[in-house]
């Protein structure tokens, strides 16, 4: 798997423009399963509650992306507009290479911009499209909230985290992490009763040398990956679908009458 290099551009949050020290840096995101790299297509043993799992799609939406420095304050990220990966607010971290009916060859694990110099000691960010972006009809919008692959429906908004795959236990296994109880119309009034949008704190490492880990073997710990009952094929968010409860657990999100915990699908090297 490609393991890529992601250019953040920061602004400390009490200064609303770049600072004369500002300069390009490079934080690198992987896609491992355990510790063997993500490779679309590929299959993995042990996965889950026991079974194998063939990944072919594994794409997120990440947002608010901000790093911290030795004294607990961060520096929040002014993302670049490339006209393709990331519009200025919202990036897309793509790591499937169209093994899947619904991806794409191309490939994108960086993210654009400049910095104030470090160090560094952690990041944040969150894993989802904000609210007032999350609506649009998704044929009109620009790059790269225009995939209908990774839309659902007129107000219910976008799959902020799409994987895809082939398990030992169900053919068609996926999780599409999005918005529910989502009211409104796609001129962006539309409201949800549940954001699920995933907040991610890593500390203790420098991510401008070391890589944000996305761990696939994590993600799917606990869950038989399989399919309960006449609910979608796998877990599409649904707040009474038993499917999803391991995986929101593992996101960090509330699940029904469980509270949210700690996420463990991103971490550090």
């Amino acid at each position: 798997m490609r393991t890529a290099l992601a250019l953040l551009s920061l602004t400390p949050l009490t200064i609303s423009s770049c600072g004369s020290n500002d300069k390009a840096v490079e934080l690198r995101f992987s896609a491992l399963v355990g510790s063997e790299p993500f490779r679309c297509g590929t299959t993995y043993a042990d996965l889950g509650a026991g079974t194998e799992l063939t990944p072919v799609d594994l794409r997120f939406y990440v947002h608010d992306v901000r790093l911290l420095r030795e004294d607990g304050s961060e520096v929040r990220v002014e993302l670049d507009d490339d006209g393709k990966w990331q519009n200025g607010e919202v990036v897309l971290l793509d790591f499937e290479d169209g093994c899947g009916d619904m991806g794409n060859a191309d490939l994108n694990d960086r993210v654009l911009g400049v910095a104030p110099a470090g160090p560094y000691t952690g990041i944040r960010f969150k894993v989802g499209v904000p609210e007032h972006l999350n609506h649009a009809d998704a044929s009109l919008a620009g790059a790269p909230l225009n995939l209908t692959s990774l839309f659902w429906n007129w107000n219910a908004g976008y799959k902020f985290l799409r994987v895809d795959g082939r398990s030992g236990s169900f053919e068609q296994w996926r999780l599409h992490l999005g918005s529910t109880g989502c009211t409104g119309d796609m001129a962006g009034d539309a409201r949800c009763t549940t954001s699920n949008i995933v907040d991610v704190s890593l500390e203790g490492f420098d991510p401008t040398a070391q890589p944000v880990v996305a761990d696939l073997a994590r993600l799917v710990e606990g869950s038989t990956l399989a399919n309960t009952g006449e609910s979608p094929p796998g877990c599409m968010s649904g707040p009474m679908d038993p499917d999803c409860a391991p995986l929101f657990e593992n996101l960090g999100l509330p699940f029904g009458e469980m509270p949210a915990g700690t996420q463990r699908f991103f971490r550090v090297p």
